[in-house]
């Protein structure tokens, strides 16, 4: 991993979406070089996705979608569609 890891109490915010994103790249989706990535997102998540495309492009991915979903109209959906 790139990043340095200090000890909880010291990283910020941003630090640890960072190490968040990388690891959720690297470990948990394990992306090669050449793959692309589609992933959902709330816009709540929206800077934790950022920094997963981040992360997936420094890992090599050729493409990363990105879907947003906003969870009030998703729920309207439920609620008032057939």
């Amino acid at each position: 991993m790139s990043l340095s890891v200090a000890t909880p109490s010291v990283r910020t915010h941003e630090q640890n979406l960072d190490l968040l994103a990388e690891v959720a790249v690297r470990v948990g989706l394990g992306l090669r070089a050449g793959q692309e990535l589609v992933m959902t997102a709330s816009l709540e998540a929206l800077p934790l996705a950022r920094r997963i495309t981040e992360q997936a492009y420094r890992a090599g991915a050729s493409l990363v979608t990105t879907l947003y979903v906003d969870d009030e109209a998703a729920l309207m959906r439920y609620h008032r569609a057939r």
